[in-house]
C-alpha cells in the first residue's frame, strides 16, 4: 500500500461494494489467506474489546454495544488496522441499520493513517467469507439444502458465501420471526443467488433434513435444536446462545474461528455451556486456521455432525479492508483528505 504522506483515502459504502466488498468468492480466499498468517503467527491479533452498558444481554438487545477489533498481518497481505462498530437494535425502529462501522487502514511502515471505509459492508461479508471457508472444509461436498434461522443483513453475506463455496446448492429455506421480512429477504437473494428460497413458518421447517443449517439472528435465546440435526449436517451460529446445548452434545466435531476468543466473548453456546462446567477445552476439534493450515483435519465421513462456532477476529476485517483499498486504488475510487494542510505540527 502506498500513498502520499499525511493525506488517507476515504472510502464510502458505495466506493466498498465497487471495490469488491461484496465478491464473497475474492472475500472467502483473502480470509483463508488471513488465517494460514494467523496459524503460522505472521500477525498480531489481540482480543476484541467491547463497549457495553451493561452485563445483562437483554440490555444489550435494547441498549446495544459497540465492538473494537484491531490486528496487523504479514506476509502478502501487510496490512495495519482497526473496525470500531456500533450495534444498536433499536436502530431498525428508526428506519436505520443495526450495526455501522468504520475501518481505519494505517501503513504498516510509519503507521500513519492512509484509509477510512465504511466498514458495515466489509463487517457483514467478512463473516459470512467465514462461514464460507467453514463450509469449504465441514460441509459435504455434496450439499444442496440450506436452511437459514434470521433474515437480516449477516443472513444475506452468509447466504452469498455458501452459494459461492457449494455449488450444488439447489434448495434454501428461510425462517424469520416477521413474514414479511423473510418474504422480502427470498426476493432479493433469489435474484442474486439464482437459488430457489422457500419461507417456512418455523425455525424447525428451517432446519430438519437439510444440509446446512444456521441461526442468523440477535437472540440470546436457542432458536436451534439438536433434536432437530441429523447425521452428516453442518450447523453454524456466529453470534450469541443460539443454539441449545443439545446442538453441541450431539456434534462429532465442534470448530471454531478461534476457540480463546469465542471463550473470552463468553456468549455463544459452547462459551455459556463452558463457563457452566458443561464442556471442556478438549471437547473442541479445532480452530478452522489449523485446519486451513493442514494441522487437523476437517470433515473426514459423510456422516459426521458438525457444529462450527464463530464471533468475529480483527484479522479477517482488515484482511478484506485492505483488499478493498487496494482495488479502489487501481480503480480509482475513493475521495483523498488530508491529515494536515502543509506540513505536521511537531514533526
Amino acid at each position: 500500500m502506498e500513498t502520499r504522506p499525511g493525506s488517507f483515502l476515504y472510502l464510502d459504502q458505495d466506493d466498498v461494494i465497487r471495490a469488491g466488498a461484496l465478491d464473497l468468492g475474492r472475500v472467502i480466499d483473502r480470509v483463508e489467506l488471513a488465517l494460514s498468517l494467523l496459524e503460522s503467527g505472521d500477525m498480531v491479533d489481540p482480543p476484541k474489546s467491547v463497549l457495553r452498558w451493561s452485563e445483562d444481554p437483554e440490555m444489550e438487545s435494547t441498549r446495544g454495544r459497540v465492538n473494537f477489533l484491531s490486528a496487523y498481518l504479514g506476509g502478502d497481505i501487510d496490512a495495519l488496522g482497526m473496525k470500531w462498530v456500533g450495534s444498536f437494535p433499536r436502530n431498525r425502529e428508526r428506519g436505520l441499520p443495526r450495526a455501522t462501522a468504520l475501518i481505519i487502514l494505517n501503513d504498516p511502515a510509519t503507521g500513519i493513517p492512509i484509509a477510512l471505509l465504511e466498514g458495515s459492508v466489509i463487517s457483514a461479508a467478512r463473516t459470512g467469507a467465514m462461514t464460507g471457508l467453514a463450509a469449504r472444509y465441514l460441509a459435504r461436498p455434496d450439499t444442496s439444502s440450506i436452511g437459514i434461522i434470521g433474515t437480516g443483513v449477516q443472513a444475506r453475506t452468509q447466504l452469498l458465501a455458501l452459494c459461492a463455496v457449494l455449488g450444488g446448492v439447489e434448495e434454501v429455506k428461510v425462517y424469520n420471526r416477521t413474514h414479511e421480512t423473510a418474504v422480502r429477504f427470498a426476493e432479493e437473494m433469489e435474484s442474486r443467488t439464482g437459488r430457489r428460497i422457500t419461507v417456512v413458518d418455523t425455525a424447525e421447517q428451517a432446519v430438519r433434513g437439510l444440509d446446512l443449517a444456521l441461526v442468523a439472528t440477535t437472540a440470546h435465546q436457542p432458536l436451534m435444536h439438536g433434536a432437530w440435526l441429523a447425521p452428516g449436517m453442518l450447523s453454524v451460529q456466529f453470534s450469541g446462545h443460539e443454539c441449545d446445548f443439545e446442538v453441541i452434545r450431539r456434534a462429532d466435531k465442534i470448530v471454531c474461528d478461534q476457540w480463546e476468543t469465542v471463550k473470552h466473548r463468553g456468549i455463544t453456546t459452547p462459551a455459556v455451556m463452558h463457563q457452566q462446567g458443561l464442556l471442556d477445552d478438549s471437547a473442541i476439534h479445532a480452530d478452522l486456521q489449523q485446519i486451513v493450515a493442514g494441522k487437523r483435519p476437517g470433515r473426514e465421513a459423510p456422516d459426521e455432525l458438525i457444529h462450527f462456532a464463530a464471533i468475529g477476529l480483527g484479522v479477517n476485517d482488515v484482511a478484506v479492508a485492505s483488499m478493498v483499498y487496494e482495488s479502489a486504488r487501481a480503480m480509482g475510487l475513493g475521495t483523498e483528505l488530508e491529515l494536515w494542510r502543509e506540513s505536521p505540527l511537531w514533526a
